[in-house]
């Protein structure tokens, strides 16, 4: 596969509030984004909440963060969601976690044997199993989140997913399919179950899998949610008699890293390595979507330009990990572990955009 970067439209400012506890980490480990309007949505890995930037003439600002604790009972109260994954449909922004397993790493400071514990150590933390939608409504020009709100002559709440602390309904169905259930254990780094991507047309919940990544085809699961008491239910495909669909991407051994789809219905990717590796990180787009039937295998989906890899100044660098489209028709892609000329000052941190044209 051929490197075919594209060049940088202009860089994005995003810049945080300054007495955010968590501003070093939340600077540099965004794993997802979403435009709304004038609005930036975005989440971070080391926290159980969402951030909110407002556009200036320059990029973002005017950072929010909300507190998922306040509008959902999280399974482990406010500890690290993980949250790898955001979409909007209106009136709902929804989020995902990872749903993944995690092995600690060594360290070179440490004793061989507490090393090899290490490496043999499997946790996971709790509130990773979680999937979820939260009213998001444009109040006075900008997007806000409410745990429960009159809309359209209906009252509409936040909600999760049925689950516990360790799996989700989604995550019981996969334990026995005959693609996935070996995967389901196995760490996230090391090709196990580990979802990055959320995308949602047309009532469609599109969910992204960086890993398994198998024989070289990316994997997107397809469910529907229903809304049953307290708690969003797996809505069967009737014809199909299951509670999702599969749908297989040759992406030349990459798995995804986010999804988004255009009013249009075109599928766009953020492609990259499955496992914990600098290597080519890619857009690609599926025009007209997926099919809506109970599986599928792409074949020749549009690989369109590879975005900048700050692993070749750094290595592990420049991971990108969040695709936006913004209101003027630009993309823009957001990086976890930024290099440090992205930095601004002790509060803000450039991000890329791009012309799809």
């Amino acid at each position: 596969m051929k490197p075919s970067q594209k060049k940088i439209s202009n860089r994005c400012l995003l810049r945080f509030d300054e007495k955010f506890s968590n501003l070093d980490d939340l600077r540099t480990e965004i794993s997802s984004c979403l435009a709304t309007e004038d609005n930036l949505w975005l989440s971070y890995d080391e926290d159980a909440g969402i951030e909110r930037l407002t556009r200036t003439e320059n990029g973002y600002d005017y950072h929010k963060h909300y507190e998922m604790n306040n509008f959902l009972d999280l399974p482990s109260g406010s500890s690290e969601l993980d949250m790898e994954a955001l979409a909007y449909q209106e009136p709902y922004l929804w989020f995902c976690g990872s749903m993944s397993f995690k092995r600690d790493s060594p360290s070179k400071e440490e004793s061989l044997e507490k090393q090899l514990s290490s490496l043999s150590d499997i946790a996971t933390d709790e509130n990773r199993f979680s999937l979820g939608r939260i009213p998001c409504i444009k109040k006075n020009g900008t997007y806000e989140l409410f745990k429960e709100i009159e809309y359209q002559g209906n009252s509409i709440r936040a909600l999760l997913l049925r689950g516990g602390t360790k799996s989700t309904e989604l995550h019981n169905a996969l334990i026995r399919d005959e693609h996935l259930e070996r995967f389901m254990m196995i760490p996230c780094k090391d090709n196990g179950f580990d979802i990055e991507g959320l995308a949602i047309y047309n009532e469609r919940i599109f969910i992204g899998l960086r890993g398994p990544v198998l024989n070289g085809y990316a994997v997107i699961l397809e469910i529907g949610c229903k809304e049953f008491e307290d708690e969003l239910l797996l809505s069967q495909f009737s014809e199909e008699g299951k509670l999702y669909r599969k749908h297989f991407i040759d992406l030349q051994g990459m798995g995804i890293r986010e999804l988004n789809i255009t009013e249009n219905g075109d599928l766009y990717l953020l492609a990259g390595p499955t496992m914990d590796l600098d290597g080519t990180i890619s857009i690609y787009k599926i025009k007209g979507g997926l099919p809506e039937q109970h599986s599928s295998v792409i074949h020749d989906s549009e690989r369109l330009f590879d975005v900048t890899r700050g692993a070749e100044i750094e290595h592990g660098t420049d991971k990108a990990e969040g695709m936006a489209f913004l209101p003027d028709g630009k993309l823009l892609i957001t990086y976890d572990t930024p290099v440090a000329e992205r930095l601004e000052g002790n509060t803000s941190v450039w991000m890329d955009c791009y012309e799809l044209s």
